[in-house]
Protein backbone atom coordinates (compact mmCIF):
# COMPACT_ATOMS: atom_id res chain seq x y z
CA UNK A 1 0.00 0.00 0.00
CA UNK A 2 2.78 2.40 0.94
CA UNK A 3 4.63 1.46 -2.25
CA UNK A 4 1.66 2.49 -4.36
CA UNK A 5 1.45 5.79 -2.52
CA UNK A 6 5.15 6.38 -3.12
CA UNK A 7 4.71 5.61 -6.80
CA UNK A 8 1.75 7.98 -7.02
CA UNK A 9 3.75 10.70 -5.27
CA UNK A 10 6.69 10.15 -7.62
CA UNK A 11 4.43 10.30 -10.66
CA UNK A 12 2.82 13.45 -9.30
CA UNK A 13 6.23 15.03 -8.75
CA UNK A 14 7.27 14.07 -12.27
CA UNK A 15 4.07 15.53 -13.70
CA UNK A 16 4.53 18.75 -11.73
CA UNK A 17 8.15 18.93 -12.85
CA UNK A 18 7.16 18.36 -16.44
CA UNK A 19 4.47 21.01 -16.14
CA UNK A 20 6.90 23.48 -14.60
CA UNK A 21 9.49 22.70 -17.27
CA UNK A 22 6.93 23.12 -20.01
CA UNK A 23 5.71 26.34 -18.40
CA UNK A 24 9.28 27.65 -18.20
CA UNK A 25 9.88 26.69 -21.80
CA UNK A 26 6.71 28.43 -22.88
CA UNK A 27 7.58 31.48 -20.79
CA UNK A 28 11.13 31.46 -22.12
CA UNK A 29 9.76 31.00 -25.63
CA UNK A 30 7.71 34.16 -25.35
CA UNK A 31 10.29 36.26 -23.52
CA UNK A 32 13.66 35.18 -25.03
CA UNK A 33 15.30 34.10 -28.22
CA UNK A 34 17.79 31.47 -27.17
CA UNK A 35 20.23 29.50 -29.29
CA UNK A 36 22.77 27.05 -27.88
CA UNK A 37 24.56 26.18 -31.11
CA UNK A 38 26.14 29.52 -31.98
CA UNK A 39 29.76 29.69 -33.11
CA UNK A 40 32.64 32.12 -32.84
CA UNK A 41 33.48 33.40 -36.32
CA UNK A 42 36.09 35.62 -37.90
CA UNK A 43 37.29 36.52 -41.37
CA UNK A 44 39.56 33.71 -42.56
CA UNK A 45 42.25 34.75 -45.04
CA UNK A 46 43.38 31.80 -47.13
CA UNK A 47 46.90 32.17 -48.47
CA UNK A 48 47.67 30.51 -51.79
CA UNK A 49 50.24 30.84 -54.56
CA UNK A 50 49.67 32.55 -57.89
CA UNK A 51 51.90 30.06 -59.70
CA UNK A 52 52.72 26.36 -59.61
CA UNK A 53 55.84 25.34 -57.75
CA UNK A 54 57.54 23.39 -54.97
CA UNK A 55 57.53 24.83 -51.44
CA UNK A 56 61.11 25.68 -50.49
CA UNK A 57 60.39 26.94 -46.98
CA UNK A 58 57.57 27.98 -44.65
CA UNK A 59 58.74 30.70 -42.31
CA UNK A 60 55.92 30.61 -39.74
CA UNK A 61 54.21 28.11 -37.46
CA UNK A 62 50.62 27.75 -36.30
CA UNK A 63 49.74 30.42 -33.75
CA UNK A 64 52.49 32.71 -35.08
CA UNK A 65 51.58 36.42 -35.05
CA UNK A 66 52.43 38.05 -38.38
CA UNK A 67 52.44 41.60 -39.74
CA UNK A 68 51.11 42.78 -43.06
CA UNK A 69 53.78 42.26 -45.75
CA UNK A 70 55.71 39.69 -43.69
CA UNK A 71 57.18 36.82 -45.70
CA UNK A 72 55.34 33.56 -45.04
CA UNK A 73 56.24 31.07 -47.76
CA UNK A 74 59.01 30.77 -50.34
CA UNK A 75 58.61 28.63 -53.45
CA UNK A 76 61.59 27.20 -55.31
CA UNK A 77 62.94 29.81 -57.76
CA UNK A 78 66.61 28.98 -58.34
CA UNK A 79 66.07 28.89 -62.12
CA UNK A 80 64.64 32.42 -62.03
CA UNK A 81 67.62 33.69 -60.04
CA UNK A 82 69.94 32.23 -62.68
CA UNK A 83 67.91 33.93 -65.43
CA UNK A 84 68.15 37.25 -63.61
CA UNK A 85 71.91 36.83 -63.16
CA UNK A 86 72.32 36.06 -66.87
CA UNK A 87 70.20 39.08 -67.85
CA UNK A 88 72.19 41.32 -65.50
CA UNK A 89 75.39 40.14 -67.21
CA UNK A 90 73.86 40.96 -70.60
CA UNK A 91 72.87 44.37 -69.28
CA UNK A 92 76.40 45.04 -68.03
CA UNK A 93 77.84 44.07 -71.41
CA UNK A 94 75.38 46.31 -73.23
CA UNK A 95 76.20 49.20 -70.92
CA UNK A 96 79.91 48.65 -71.60
CA UNK A 97 79.20 48.59 -75.34
CA UNK A 98 77.28 51.85 -75.07
CA UNK A 99 80.10 53.44 -73.08
CA UNK A 100 82.52 52.32 -75.82
CA UNK A 101 80.30 53.88 -78.48
CA UNK A 102 80.14 57.13 -76.51
CA UNK A 103 83.95 57.15 -76.21
CA UNK A 104 84.31 56.38 -79.93
CA UNK A 105 81.91 59.19 -80.75
CA UNK A 106 83.78 61.67 -78.55
CA UNK A 107 87.19 60.69 -80.00
CA UNK A 108 85.88 60.81 -83.55
CA UNK A 109 84.27 64.22 -83.04
CA UNK A 110 87.47 65.62 -81.51
CA UNK A 111 89.67 64.13 -84.25
CA UNK A 112 87.30 65.28 -86.99
CA UNK A 113 87.09 68.80 -85.58
CA UNK A 114 90.88 68.93 -85.42
CA UNK A 115 91.27 67.70 -89.02
CA UNK A 116 88.65 70.14 -90.32
CA UNK A 117 90.28 73.04 -88.53
CA UNK A 118 93.73 72.01 -89.85
CA UNK A 119 92.34 71.81 -93.37
CA UNK A 120 90.71 75.22 -93.03
CA UNK A 121 94.02 76.73 -91.87
CA UNK A 122 95.77 75.06 -94.78
CA UNK A 123 93.25 76.45 -97.25
CA UNK A 124 93.48 79.95 -95.74
CA UNK A 125 97.30 79.77 -95.97
CA UNK A 126 97.17 78.74 -99.64
CA UNK A 127 94.58 81.43 -100.34
CA UNK A 128 96.89 84.02 -98.76
CA UNK A 129 99.77 82.68 -100.82
CA UNK A 130 97.56 82.80 -103.91
CA UNK A 131 96.73 86.46 -103.24
CA UNK A 132 100.43 87.20 -102.83
CA UNK A 133 101.30 85.47 -106.11
CA UNK A 134 98.47 87.25 -107.91
CA UNK A 135 99.91 90.57 -106.73
CA UNK A 136 103.35 89.60 -107.90
CA UNK A 137 101.89 88.32 -111.19
CA UNK A 138 100.14 91.64 -111.76
CA UNK A 139 103.36 93.52 -111.01
CA UNK A 140 105.33 91.19 -113.32
CA UNK A 141 102.88 91.91 -116.15
CA UNK A 142 103.36 95.64 -115.66
CA UNK A 143 107.16 95.21 -115.70
CA UNK A 144 106.88 93.09 -118.86
CA UNK A 145 104.90 95.84 -120.60
CA UNK A 146 107.46 98.44 -119.55
CA UNK A 147 110.41 96.26 -120.70
CA UNK A 148 108.70 95.64 -124.07
CA UNK A 149 108.40 99.39 -124.56
CA UNK A 150 112.03 99.90 -123.68
CA UNK A 151 113.14 97.10 -126.04
CA UNK A 152 111.10 98.60 -128.86
CA UNK A 153 112.87 101.92 -128.29
CA UNK A 154 116.21 100.16 -128.14
CA UNK A 155 116.72 101.36 -124.58
CA UNK A 156 117.28 97.91 -123.07
CA UNK A 157 118.58 94.63 -124.45
CA UNK A 158 116.33 91.72 -125.51
CA UNK A 159 117.62 89.60 -122.67
CA UNK A 160 115.77 91.80 -120.21
CA UNK A 161 112.52 91.13 -122.07
CA UNK A 162 113.16 87.38 -122.01
CA UNK A 163 113.83 87.51 -118.25
CA UNK A 164 110.60 89.36 -117.56
CA UNK A 165 108.66 86.96 -119.73
CA UNK A 166 110.13 84.04 -117.73
CA UNK A 167 109.05 85.70 -114.49
CA UNK A 168 105.48 86.16 -115.76
CA UNK A 169 105.29 82.56 -116.99
CA UNK A 170 106.68 81.24 -113.69
CA UNK A 171 104.18 83.25 -111.64
CA UNK A 172 101.36 82.20 -113.92
CA UNK A 173 102.35 78.55 -113.43
CA UNK A 174 102.49 79.00 -109.67
CA UNK A 175 99.05 80.61 -109.70
CA UNK A 176 97.61 77.72 -111.68
CA UNK A 177 99.26 75.10 -109.46
CA UNK A 178 98.17 76.89 -106.29
CA UNK A 179 94.60 77.20 -107.55
CA UNK A 180 94.61 73.45 -108.19
CA UNK A 181 95.96 72.77 -104.71
CA UNK A 182 93.30 75.02 -103.16
CA UNK A 183 90.60 73.19 -105.12
CA UNK A 184 91.92 69.83 -103.91
CA UNK A 185 92.11 71.10 -100.31
CA UNK A 186 88.51 72.30 -100.49
CA UNK A 187 87.42 68.91 -101.83
CA UNK A 188 89.28 67.24 -98.96
CA UNK A 189 87.49 69.57 -96.51
CA UNK A 190 84.15 68.62 -98.03
CA UNK A 191 85.07 64.97 -97.66
CA UNK A 192 85.99 65.50 -94.01
CA UNK A 193 82.67 67.20 -93.39
CA UNK A 194 80.93 64.31 -95.12
CA UNK A 195 82.53 61.86 -92.67
CA UNK A 196 80.51 63.68 -89.98
CA UNK A 197 77.76 61.24 -90.98
CA UNK A 198 79.69 58.58 -89.08
CA UNK A 199 78.68 60.40 -85.88
CA UNK A 200 75.04 59.87 -86.84
CA UNK A 201 75.79 56.17 -87.38
CA UNK A 202 77.42 55.92 -83.94
CA UNK A 203 74.52 57.82 -82.36
CA UNK A 204 72.09 55.40 -84.01
CA UNK A 205 74.06 52.47 -82.58
CA UNK A 206 73.85 54.16 -79.16
CA UNK A 207 70.07 54.46 -79.52
CA UNK A 208 69.87 50.78 -80.46
CA UNK A 209 71.97 49.95 -77.41
CA UNK A 210 69.58 51.99 -75.23
CA UNK A 211 66.62 50.04 -76.64
CA UNK A 212 68.40 46.75 -75.95
CA UNK A 213 69.06 47.86 -72.38
CA UNK A 214 65.38 48.73 -71.92
CA UNK A 215 64.38 45.31 -73.23
CA UNK A 216 66.85 43.59 -70.89
CA UNK A 217 65.58 45.66 -67.94
CA UNK A 218 62.01 44.72 -68.84
CA UNK A 219 63.04 41.06 -68.92
CA UNK A 220 64.70 41.45 -65.50
CA UNK A 221 61.53 43.04 -64.12
CA UNK A 222 59.49 40.16 -65.53
CA UNK A 223 61.78 37.68 -63.82
CA UNK A 224 61.64 39.69 -60.58
CA UNK A 225 57.84 39.65 -60.82
CA UNK A 226 58.00 35.87 -61.18
CA UNK A 227 60.23 35.83 -58.11
CA UNK A 228 57.73 37.94 -56.18
CA UNK A 229 55.04 35.38 -56.99
CA UNK A 230 57.26 32.82 -55.28
CA UNK A 231 57.68 34.97 -52.16
CA UNK A 232 54.26 34.86 -50.52
CA UNK A 233 53.62 37.56 -47.93
CA UNK A 234 50.84 38.22 -45.46
CA UNK A 235 48.10 40.57 -46.70
CA UNK A 236 47.00 41.39 -43.14
CA UNK A 237 48.12 41.69 -39.55
CA UNK A 238 46.96 38.40 -38.12
CA UNK A 239 47.58 35.00 -36.59
CA UNK A 240 48.47 31.79 -38.41
CA UNK A 241 45.48 29.55 -37.75
CA UNK A 242 46.51 26.55 -39.78
CA UNK A 243 49.28 25.39 -42.11
CA UNK A 244 47.89 23.11 -44.81
CA UNK A 245 50.91 22.49 -47.05
CA UNK A 246 54.51 21.88 -46.03
CA UNK A 247 58.08 22.13 -47.28
CA UNK A 248 58.86 19.98 -50.31
CA UNK A 249 55.25 19.69 -51.47
CA UNK A 250 54.43 20.67 -55.04
CA UNK A 251 51.43 22.96 -55.23
CA UNK A 252 49.35 24.41 -58.02
CA UNK A 253 48.20 28.00 -58.17
CA UNK A 254 45.13 28.68 -56.06
CA UNK A 255 45.77 25.80 -53.64
CA UNK A 256 45.57 26.95 -50.01
CA UNK A 257 48.83 26.85 -48.05
CA UNK A 258 48.12 28.83 -44.87
CA UNK A 259 45.01 30.16 -43.14
CA UNK A 260 45.21 33.49 -41.29
CA UNK A 261 42.73 35.46 -39.24
CA UNK A 262 42.64 38.79 -37.45
CA UNK A 263 42.82 38.11 -33.66
CA UNK A 264 41.00 41.37 -32.97
CA UNK A 265 38.03 40.64 -35.18
CA UNK A 266 35.51 38.15 -33.79
CA UNK A 267 31.76 37.82 -33.82
CA UNK A 268 29.17 35.21 -32.90
CA UNK A 269 27.09 33.63 -35.62
CA UNK A 270 23.83 32.02 -34.50
CA UNK A 271 21.32 30.20 -36.69
CA UNK A 272 17.90 31.32 -35.49
CA UNK A 273 14.64 29.42 -36.04
CA UNK A 274 12.49 31.28 -38.53
CA UNK A 275 9.61 31.32 -36.01
CA UNK A 276 11.75 33.45 -33.69
CA UNK A 277 13.16 35.77 -36.32
CA UNK A 278 10.28 38.24 -36.01
CA UNK A 279 11.45 39.10 -32.49
CA UNK A 280 14.94 40.18 -33.52
CA UNK A 281 16.04 43.67 -34.47
CA UNK A 282 19.45 45.06 -35.37
CA UNK A 283 20.89 46.74 -32.29
CA UNK A 284 19.29 44.45 -29.67
CA UNK A 285 21.43 43.58 -26.65
CA UNK A 286 22.56 39.94 -26.49
CA UNK A 287 23.90 37.95 -23.53
CA UNK A 288 26.58 35.51 -24.66
CA UNK A 289 27.97 32.48 -22.87
CA UNK A 290 31.08 30.84 -24.27
CA UNK A 291 31.74 27.14 -23.76
CA UNK A 292 35.42 27.99 -23.24
CA UNK A 293 34.43 30.35 -20.38
CA UNK A 294 31.39 28.61 -18.84
CA UNK A 295 31.11 30.81 -15.76
CA UNK A 296 31.33 34.14 -17.52
CA UNK A 297 28.86 36.12 -19.60
CA UNK A 298 29.72 38.54 -22.35
CA UNK A 299 27.71 41.25 -23.98
CA UNK A 300 27.02 41.85 -27.64
CA UNK A 301 24.51 43.31 -30.06
CA UNK A 302 22.61 42.02 -33.06
CA UNK A 303 24.58 43.45 -35.99
CA UNK A 304 23.14 41.70 -39.00
CA UNK A 305 20.16 39.45 -39.78
CA UNK A 306 20.66 37.16 -42.73
CA UNK A 307 18.57 37.12 -45.87
CA UNK A 308 19.07 33.49 -46.80
CA UNK A 309 18.32 30.22 -45.00
CA UNK A 310 20.84 27.59 -43.99
CA UNK A 311 19.29 25.20 -46.49
CA UNK A 312 20.11 27.54 -49.36
CA UNK A 313 23.59 28.09 -47.89
CA UNK A 314 24.22 24.33 -47.70
CA UNK A 315 24.67 24.46 -43.91
CA UNK A 316 21.94 21.95 -42.94
CA UNK A 317 24.48 19.52 -41.49
CA UNK A 318 25.92 22.23 -39.29
CA UNK A 319 22.62 23.13 -37.62
CA UNK A 320 20.64 19.92 -38.13
CA UNK A 321 19.14 18.36 -35.02
CA UNK A 322 19.24 21.57 -33.02
CA UNK A 323 15.64 22.68 -33.64
CA UNK A 324 13.62 23.20 -30.49
CA UNK A 325 10.84 20.66 -29.98
CA UNK A 326 11.94 18.86 -33.13
CA UNK A 327 10.74 21.70 -35.36
CA UNK A 328 11.55 21.41 -39.03
CA UNK A 329 11.55 25.17 -39.53
CA UNK A 330 14.26 26.82 -41.53
CA UNK A 331 17.05 28.71 -39.82
CA UNK A 332 18.59 32.07 -40.68
CA UNK A 333 22.13 33.20 -39.76
CA UNK A 334 22.34 36.17 -37.39
CA UNK A 335 25.60 37.99 -36.73
CA UNK A 336 26.19 39.24 -33.18
CA UNK A 337 29.05 41.44 -32.04
CA UNK A 338 31.22 40.29 -29.14
CA UNK A 339 32.18 43.11 -26.77
CA UNK A 340 35.49 42.76 -24.93
CA UNK A 341 36.24 39.20 -26.13
CA UNK A 342 38.41 37.08 -23.81
CA UNK A 343 41.91 35.99 -24.85
CA UNK A 344 42.67 32.77 -26.75
CA UNK A 345 39.47 32.73 -28.76
CA UNK A 346 39.49 30.47 -31.78
CA UNK A 347 37.10 30.50 -34.74
CA UNK A 348 34.60 27.68 -34.45
CA UNK A 349 34.28 27.71 -30.63
CA UNK A 350 30.75 27.12 -29.33
CA UNK A 351 28.61 29.78 -27.70
CA UNK A 352 25.08 30.25 -26.36
CA UNK A 353 23.18 33.44 -27.07
CA UNK A 354 20.24 34.82 -25.13
CA UNK A 355 18.16 37.73 -26.40
CA UNK A 356 15.45 39.16 -24.13
CA UNK A 357 12.58 40.07 -26.40
CA UNK A 358 9.67 40.86 -24.09
CA UNK A 359 10.20 44.58 -24.69
CA UNK A 360 9.38 43.89 -28.32
CA UNK A 361 6.27 41.77 -27.70
CA UNK A 362 2.92 43.52 -27.98
CA UNK A 363 0.02 42.14 -26.06
CA UNK A 364 -3.53 42.60 -27.30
Amino acid sequence: MKLKQHIKIAIAILLVGAFLTASYEVFHWFTHVYEDNARIQTDITKISAQVDGKIESILVTEGFVVKKGQLLVVLHHEDIKLNIKSLQTDLSLERAKRAGLEAEKAVFKTDLASKIETQRVKIRSMEQESLSIEGRFELANKNLSRVKLLVERKLTPDTALIAEQDKVLALEGKTTVLAGRISVARQELAQLRATNNKISIIENEIRISDIKQIRIKDSIRQQELKTSYRHITSPIDGVVGRIIKFRGEYIEDGVNIIMLHDPNLYWVEAYIDESQLRHLRVGQDVLINLSAHPFEYFNGKVKQIGRITTTEMGLDAKVNGNNRFGSSNERIPVRISLDNPPPNLTPGMRADINVRIYDWIKFW
